[in-house]
């Protein structure tokens, strides 16, 4: 099979670099190599699609072929490439942390780095008076309230958070998320809920969205900010920058607090939380990123519990298996194996738009977006 993997690479570059017909030529030799695989069949599909005269993304055609092929499992494949270190190395990171000037550059480049360093989460505290991006400050508090850092630093930076987010919450009064973290700010998940924090949550789950900004947004700034800097793998690090700005950490920090605080509730007042979990839960299960709905699943279930309601508690377990569903179905195509690195910017991109919407089009339930 050694031929025949160097073959697929070979068909792989040649449609990256719009070489049809050696492409074609390619592709012929590898089905002859392996005629029972999908992926010769499957590059034939893309290399149609690539003649036409004005062909557009090929995220869905790809996706057409791989779903008429039976949906294969790619991640045995025995001819697509084995996935490489998926990381940035450290000395790119740091290098590109010397060059980044602007907030959005050095929030980002600083999320990216595996290991927390005080001497870069103070810049990044430095910064936040003077931030006006909203997910930036988003961002910064699932930097800040990194369990790794010294408690004081974190009480330190609690501190900056709650004006910055106050503020921010003044700006967006229909919205949950910023009164939230605000909320949940220099917390700890071991203390329970008290009467004025409930009251506050009580207060924020009625809001009517979960929040007003937009994740394709983000993640197209901050591709831009890190292609910029010359960052090698900027979208996938862009994505990752953008989930970070969901604030879906503190609603796992808020379901830490809940599980505290049950045994010293009442029935009533149990009941009580459970509708705000259940409400906060069902604003953030509509939103179009995976972590926000799974997030959102895992707080309605925990509201359904509370509440004793059996059908809303499958409901919610509903909504849980139907993404895990999807997500495992996504993996089998082994995306990160295929060596079409345009194919991939455009699937990156239509997940940008609403990953939701992306997985499920893997299960036929949808189209790319």
């Amino acid at each position: 099979m050694t031929t025949a993997r160097a073959l697929l690479v070979l068909a792989c570059n040649a449609l990256e670099a719009g070489e049809l017909h050696e492409a074609r030529d390619v592709i012929v030799r590898l089905r002859a190599l392996a005629p029972e695989q999908p992926e010769p069949w499957i590059l034939e599909k893309l290399l149609v699609h690539r003649q036409r005269e004005n062909p557009e993304g090929w995220g869905q055609v790809f996706l057409d072929a791989w779903i008429q092929k039976g949906r294969p499992d790619l991640q045995r494949s025995v001819l697509l490439p084995e996935v490489g270190f998926a990381g940035i190395e450290e000395l790119e990171l740091e290098s590109a942390w010397r060059r980044a000037t602007s907030s959005r550059a050095r929030i980002s480049m600083a999320l990216l780095f595996p290991k927390a360093s005080e001497a870069r989460i103070r810049q990044v505290l430095q910064m936040l008076p003077e931030l006006d991006e909203p997910a930036l400050l988003v961002a910064a508090f699932d930097l800040l309230t990194d369990k790794r850092l010294a408690a004081s630093l974190r009480q330190e930076a609690a501190l900056v958070l709650r004006q910055q987010l106050s503020r921010l919450a003044e700006a967006s009064p229909g919205t949950m998320r910023f009164r939230l973290l605000q909320l949940l700010a220099g917390t700890e998940g071991d203390v329970p809920l008290g009467p004025r924090e409930l009251d506050a949550l009580e207060a924020l789950s009625v809001l009517p969205t979960w929040k007003d900004d937009s994740f394709t947004r983000q993640f197209l700034e901050t591709r831009r900010c890190l292609e910029e800097l010359a960052l090698s793998g900027a979208s996938g690090a862009a994505f990752t920058v953008a989930e970070r700005a969901l604030g879906h950490r503190a609603v796992l920090h808020l379901l830490r607090r809940v599980e505290t605080t049950r045994e010293h509730l009442s029935e009533d007042v149990l009941r009580r939380m459970g509708r705000m979990l259940w409400r906060i839960g069902g604003h953030l299960s509509e939103q179009s990123s995976l972590l926000e709905c799974t997030v959102g699943a895992l707080l309605m279930a925990a509201g359904a519990t509370h509440l004793r309601h059996g059908r809303n508690q499958r409901e919610a377990f509903a909504r849980e298996d139907a993404l895990h569903q999807a997500v495992i179905t996504s993996l089998r195509a082994a995306l990160d194996r295929w060596p079409l690195r345009s194919l991939t910017e455009h699937l990156l991109e239509s997940r940008a738009r609403s990953e939701v919407t992306w997985l499920r089009a893997f299960v036929g339930k949808s189209t790319f977006p």
